[in-house]
């Protein structure tokens, strides 16, 4: 009898110990799935539409959409000039550490969807962790200092990349954002959920690599959204001028999305942008990408083009909104960067680059008639 009691009181023991074990692993669960709830909530307010063009102010919310044309240099105060006009010093190795925590620790990945499938989600933390995302993020982080903060070291007497520099920066994003949409885009998963994903996970690497050199400034709330606007409105102008990357699907039926993308539309209206031109243009979309190939956007824009048929379609490429790369950087001219930027075009569309020789040339046309008629959507 003495035995069996002994033994009952350590099985009571031993219950107790795995049900407080339980209950401390169900309230860290319960901690975890609140701090992702709140990046998610940070994240929708900075980066995804409609939410991230939302404003609080006194008076109550305004819509402040991203803005398609004008410049993108920062306003910095003269007590932030010293900071501001030190180079961005990240590097690759920074932006990948940056990364991999993000992707593995805070990035709310199963609150961006309703897919409850592991491996799908497994795939697309393996896809944000590629080497090029962070090769891009670093590339897009140099880009925007120098657009957005190179005007502040030239009025301090300083030196600044010059405009075949910044060229090269240029054709080295469109490079590598080609090969992620070639890679992921005749997928549904990858057009409706990785592209997206890569795109946030791009935009939150560049205002990481802002947070680490220049805090004096992303400490200011006014200068903090006035960079987290640079980065939607650069990555919007570079990549995808509809916003149809900085979106995911799962919000997009939720009521305030439903009443923000009303309010959105009216205001887009207002400003001459029917729904039915808007649809007009996205139909005869043209990729920032190739725009910049073929220098659309300007008076010799359409000249550059051999094609009745096509010149006629890229006319009618700005009816949603510019989608032209001019208001970031010049149509470049040295025809070793056009060369590549043709490549990188053929390459999203799975074509043969070898063919072409330079843009101007017979060749050359042939490559952007064949776009035009493979992919008579956006292109």
């Amino acid at each position: 009898a003495e035995f069996e009691s002994t033994r009952l009181a350590a099985a009571g023991s031993r219950d107790t110990g795995q049900a407080r074990a339980g209950g401390m692993n169900n309230a860290l669960v319960s901690e975890e799935r609140e701090t992702l709830k709140q990046e998610l909530a940070s994240l929708k307010s900075k980066f995804i539409l409609p939410f991230a063009c939302e404003r609080t102010t006194a008076e109550g919310s305004i819509l402040a959409p991203w803005p398609s044309e004008g410049p993108l240099e920062w306003e910095v105060p003269p007590e932030l000039q010293a900071e501001v006009v030190k180079p961005l010093g990240v590097l690759l190795e920074d932006v990948q550490k940056s990364l991999l925590k993000f992707v593995t620790e805070q990035l709310p990945l199963e609150l961006l969807t309703s897919r409850r499938d592991e491996a799908e989600l497994k795939r697309v933390r393996k896809c944000l962790l590629h080497e090029d995302v962070a090769r891009l993020a670093g590339l897009l982080a140099h880009l925007l200092y120098w657009l957005a903060l190179g005007p502040a070291r030239r009025a301090a007497g300083e030196k600044v990349l010059t405009e075949g520099a910044l060229q090269s920066l240029f054709v080295a994003a469109h490079e590598i954002w080609s090969n992620f949409e070639r890679t992921h885009r005749e997928s549904a998963l990858g057009v409706s959920f990785i592209l997206p994903c890569i795109f946030l996970t791009l935009k939150r690497a560049i205002e990481r690599c802002f947070e680490a050199q220049y805090p004096g400034l992303m400490a200011n709330p006014a200068l903090y959204q006035q960079a987290i606007d640079g980065i939607n409105t650069l990555l919007m102008r570079l990549f995808d001028p509809d916003g149809m990357y900085a979106r995911f699907g799962k919000f997009d039926g939720f009521p305030k999305a439903i009443s923000l993308s009303k309010k959105l539309d009216m205001s887009l209206s207002a400003h001459g942008q029917s729904p039915a031109k808007r649809h007009m243009g996205r139909v005869h979309r043209a990729t920032p990408l190739v725009c910049s190939v073929l220098s659309c956007g300007q008076a010799a824009a359409r000249k550059g083009c051999d094609n009745a048929a096509a010149r006629a379609f890229l006319n009618r490429n700005d009816l949603a909104g510019k989608a032209s790369t001019a208001d970031v950087l010049p149509p470049t001219k040295d025809e070793e960067r056009q060369r590549s930027l043709m490549k990188a075009a053929m390459r999203r569309l799975s074509m043969d680059s070898s063919r072409q020789s330079r843009p101007g040339t017979r060749g050359s046309s042939q490559g952007r008639r064949e776009r035009v008629n493979e992919a008579p959507g956006k292109l």
